[in-house]
């Protein structure tokens, strides 16, 4: 048997080692950071998840404090156990021997590190659990520097004695050095905002179960999904098992209408340059109740295949598709949970019962158009009339139906007289500096408002006065 030197110098031996700094920046390189956040997010999460007796998280937290020096998560979730951070927590990876959290959202064990990678050059990790408490604090551009084989992050403090009635249960992770544009994103109030709108987003799941998230200070809120329901109109929610070689996975499909706002009844669907409304519609794709994607209309869903192109005619749709496995390997998700394994056999069989619910809903929203279009009197109009006596009622409280429940269509009793339309669009150019000259004259620089402003002026002179 050849000794290590000898291997080493071996001929027959080619070196294969990874280079930190290569890894670090090409696990870095497919992540956006808000993604990255909703990983550490994902952790405390699991954590919570971990400790939950029932369906129940009321009691546990996820506070989020950021800023453009520091980046700051901490949580009572339980806290990360020293031997599982020696072990496991920090690897690259996640070693089989690993079985880690049911219904967890975390799968492929490069989250942390790689969100902590994406952030800054220095991140410290204090964490208490049952029995055991643990700090560290890390250097990352000493760490890419270390040329040992063996990779290993430094552990500063442990204790096997930790009692948690002293400080509780929790992690807390602290982020300095931040790159710099880390820096120039949290320092940017639309960043922050889209941060927020993300976070109840994606886990409007946890949200739901009572974990408490807070950015900044604000706790936030999750989102409501209701759609119309009633006696005779009603959404889909079916229910099926897709079994996968990780484990079988519970899919639930819910798919419906919603109401359409305000100050959008009325408008002219074909108008789609004016239309503003119906901004969450489309599909909703849940795995473990962490959203992968939202306001889906594209192919992987059949628009545009079996269904139409998406049109603002379609703004009242709503569809949620949940998928849920006690192993994340079942899963078909990718490894930064913003996206779906298209190549996935579990989604290709829940891709063509999506398609199925979607082309029923869509039906009914074409018979809706076409009974307003149409229609002489209220017996002509049957599915509108279902539908403005329905009521919105949560997606939760929604009681199993697989197909979409609508009244039939009915012929119209009499020939439809055209609708005349009440507006018409005026479009032209000018020369700038007559527009300029004229828009000084009224205010405003609004163009609509010049020229709407401008054949009012024409009308009452020259119409009205006749």
């Amino acid at each position: 048997m050849t000794s290590p030197a000898e291997h080493a110098s071996s001929d027959l031996v080619a070196e294969a080692n990874p280079e930190r700094a290569l890894f670090v920046e090409m696990l870095t390189r497919d992540i956006d950071l808000i993604p990255a956040i909703m990983d550490l997010i994902d952790n405390s999460i699991d954590g919570a998840r971990a400790l939950e007796t029932d369906a129940d998280g009321t009691g546990f937290w996820v506070e989020l404090q950021v800023s453009q020096d520091r980046f700051e998560i901490r949580d009572n979730c339980g806290g990360i156990d020293l031997d599982i951070a020696r072990q496991y927590a920090f690897r690259f990876g996640r070693p089989s021997a690993y079985k880690g959290t049911k219904r967890s959202v975390g799968q492929f064990g490069v989250g942390m590190k790689r969100a902590l990678f994406k952030l800054g050059d220095t991140f410290s990790i204090e964490s208490r659990a049952a029995t055991t408490r643990f700090e560290m604090t890390v250097d990352v551009n000493e760490w890419v520097a270390d040329k040992n084989p063996v990779w290993t992050f430094a552990i500063s403090s442990a204790s096997r004695d930790y009692d948690p009635a002293t400080d509780g249960r929790g992690t807390t992770i602290l982020l300095t050095d931040l790159h710099d544009a880390v820096q120039e994103d949290l320092a940017d109030r639309r960043f922050l905002s889209l941060l927020r709108e993300q976070i109840r987003f994606r886990h409007q799941g946890a949200l739901a179960e009572g974990i408490r998230i807070r950015l900044n200070g604000e706790w936030l809120a999750g989102l409501e999904r209701e759609l119309l329901s009633g006696p005779d109109f009603a959404p889909i929610n079916r229910s099926f098992v897709v079994a996968s070689e990780h484990g079988d996975v519970a899919v639930r499909i819910i798919a419906g209408i919603t109401d359409v706002e305000r100050r959008e009844v009325g408008r002219n669907d074909g108008d789609a340059e004016n239309f503003r409304g119906g901004s969450e519609a489309g599909w909703w794709i849940f795995c473990n109740d962490r959203l992968l994607l939202m306001r889906e209309k594209s192919r992987l869903t059949g628009w545009g295949e079996n269904l139409p192109n998406y049109h603002p005619q379609y703004r009242e749709f709503r569809g949620y598709v949940y998928l849920s496995a006690a192993e994340t390997a079942a899963l078909p998700w990718n490894t930064t949970k913003t996206g779906l394994d298209e190549e996935s056999r579990v989604w290709r069989q829940v891709q063509a019962q999506v398609k199925i619910a979607g082309a029923e809903v869509v039906s009914v929203l074409n018979r809706i158009k076409r009974e307003s279009e149409t229609a002489l009197n209220d017996a002509d109009m049957p599915t509108v009339t279902a539908m403005k006596a329905a009521t919105l009622v949560s997606t939760e409280a929604l009681p199993p139906r697989e197909n979409f429940v609508a009244p039939a269509p009915r012929r119209v009793t009499g020939r439809p007289v055209p609708k005349r339309p009440r507006t018409k669009k005026l479009q032209f150019e000018v020369p700038l500096k007559r527009f300029e000259d004229v828009a000084q004259k009224l205010n405003t620089s609004v163009v609509a408002e010049v020229g709407r402003r401008t054949f009012e002026y024409y009308y009452q002179r020259e119409v009205e006065s006749e």
